[in-house]
């Protein structure tokens, strides 16, 4: 019988070691224990961050876009604001310009109905 995880709790990179199990989870293939899950090539990283960096999950922003997107689908634009503000200031994105203009439109809903956002 295999055992297959039929739901991972969403995360965000606000809540740190928690945002990084959701990654490696999401990434690593078989792990048996959270020591598994740290260990990339052989070496046990000391925490769950420093295991995605040395998985380079953290050096594209697929990851970053995967949780933006999957945070566009049921957050408000003012949580999705927040998201996308934390991201900038702990993830350090390569390209932020590009993950700004992907979800520009679900973070200024309600911006550009109220006149608060300039028109092109």
């Amino acid at each position: 019988m295999k055992t297959v995880i039929g739901r991972i709790v969403i995360g965000n990179p606000f809540e740190g070691e928690r945002y990084f199990v959701r990654l490696l989870l999401n990434h690593v293939r078989g792990p048996l224990s959270f020591e598994d899950l740290r260990t990339v090539e052989g070496i046990l990283a000391p925490t769950f961050h420093e295991a995605a960096t040395m998985q380079g999950l953290l050096q594209r922003d697929s990851s970053l876009e995967g949780c933006l997107l999957e945070a566009s689908l049921y957050e408000m634009p003012s949580s999705l604001r927040r998201l996308f503000a934390t991201i900038l200031v702990y993830c350090n994105p390569t390209n932020p310009r590009d993950l700004w203009e992907r979800f520009e439109d679900d973070m200024s809903i309600g911006f550009k109905s109220s006149g608060y956002y300039p028109k092109n």
